[in-house]
């Protein structure tokens, strides 16, 4: 499936949407480096975007798109994993990557008011290259619900 045919799909919608989040955030530091770029051709399969053209597209129009939240928390806390991973994929995160991912978390649904207790975790579980399961068990002991 194409990405503009995606779209009129809620669910793919917000596929792209976090996909085109993860390319602002690569972009972020001015260059989408190869780590970053491994992320994000592995998320979009992920997605079921195995086209490269569909990719190319959105490295092209990723501004187009703004981050679209799922309403279940399991899947947000799994977008907050794949941000997190871009914004440290380089091994270091710069002020506006630092910027955009705490937007991001707010964008997600997380309470403002634990956004920075939010980031921190994210960022130390992802440095200590937590898998997804266990990043989603650990987010939700910071972010109770």
């Amino acid at each position: 499936m194409g990405i503009i045919d995606a779209y009129e799909n809620a669910e793919f919608r917000n596929r792209i949407s976090v996909l085109a989040t993860l390319i602002k955030l690569s972009f972020a530091d001015g260059i989408l480096d190869e780590a970053e770029m491994k992320i994000i051709q592995r998320v979009a399969n992920n997605y079921g975007f195995r086209d490269p053209e569909d990719l190319q597209y959105l490295i092209k129009n990723y501004e187009k798109y703004s981050l679209e939240p799922t309403y279940n928390y399991d899947e947000r806390i799994e977008q907050l994993y794949y941000l997190s991973k871009i914004i440290y994929a380089d091994g270091s995160i710069d002020k506006a990557e630092l910027k955009l991912l705490k937007n991001a978390i707010v964008a997600l649904g997380f309470p403002p008011k634990n956004v920075d207790d939010i980031y921190e975790a994210a960022v130390g579980l992802i440095a200590d290259e937590i898998d997804l399961d266990e990043f989603i068990q650990e987010i939700k002991k910071v972010n109770k619900i």
